[in-house]
């Protein structure tokens, strides 16, 4: 039986085995694999981490997309920073207020492989008129002339190494660049990698940068088993976010069903529950 391993933190490791792999190679930006797993179907693997897995990868991408959504009171433009997968797509698309998605990911191939091998996580989104797919750096769109945004999704790749390239697009800079594409009012959230109490430093270096450029920060997160970590996630805007977890469920789930976009595999209690983190998590945030 062939297996997968992988480092879960310093000193651990998550052992898989693989009943069948689908594709194995290396683009021009970063090394793919996709393999099937008894336990967690079809499984994403980028230059050694997972990125998703069939039987969860809806836990992990409606916790990224909707908190946003549902707080922003008329989401219209909505951009997405990779999400090469098309799920993230899928999810923003649930909400009949959005009129546009731009979807930047750099990596034509592998949004390619996604779109045949798991086609069924990007659904309906990939023909949705409203979608459209530029191929390029993030950076490049991010410093075009062009209409704002009322919504920003970050779904880019966990960092492990803060010295590598990759690390600038959690840089100060890069928030800078894209504030300048934000309408007012609106809303950014990102992927801010495990929340594991003795092991905060990628969670907190997230946090620390956004609030040199935003007035409001705040963290969240929720369990993906194939992670095998409670999951982080980032909210961050100039106006105010809501702080008590019984006034944003009420607000989240009030906005759900006026929309009719209820998350189907997390509902919006649950999502509201997200914000209320362990307290030996908290108290390690400075504000």
């Amino acid at each position: 039986m062939l297996e997968y391993t992988q480092h879960a933190n310093v000193g651990d490791q998550v052992r898989r085995e693989i009943e069948e792999v689908l594709a194995q190679g290396r683009t021009r930006f970063q090394e793919y694999l996709f393999f099937r797993s008894r336990m967690h179907g079809t499984c994403v693997v980028l230059d050694g981490d997972i990125q998703s897995c069939a039987s969860d990868e809806a836990l992990y991408h409606e916790a990224l997309v909707h908190p946003a959504l549902l707080l922003h009171p008329r989401p219209r433009r909505v951009l997405i920073m990779g999400g090469g997968e098309g799920a993230t797509a899928r999810e923003v698309l649930r909400h009949p207020t959005v009129e546009e998605v731009v979807m930047v990911d750099i990596d034509e191939e592998f949004v390619r492989l996604c779109r045949e091998l798991i086609p069924d996580w990007g659904g309906a989104s990939w023909e949705d008129p409203r979608l459209e797919i530029l191929y390029q750096d993030i950076n490049v769109h991010l410093d075009e002339d062009g209409p704002g945004y009322d919504v920003v999704i970050g779904d880019l790749i966990d960092i492990h190494d803060w010295d590598a390239p990759a690390a600038e697009l959690y840089g100060k800079a890069f928030y800078e660049r894209l504030k300048g594409r934000l309408n007012p009012g609106a809303l950014l959230a990102t992927q801010a990698g495990p929340l594991v109490p003795n092991d905060l430093h990628g969670h907190l270096r997230i946090r620390a940068t956004l609030y040199e450029r935003f007035a409001h920060v705040r963290s969240y997160g929720l369990v993906v088993p194939s992670f095998y970590h409670l999951w982080g996630f980032v909210l961050a805007s100039d106006d105010e976010l809501e702080t008590d977890p019984v006034r944003l469920h009420r607000r989240m789930s009030d906005t759900a069903r006026e929309r009719g976009v209820e998350p189907p595999t997390t509902g919006s209690a649950a999502l509201a529950a997200a914000f209320a983190l362990p307290r030996a998590i908290l108290h390690r945030f400075e504000r």
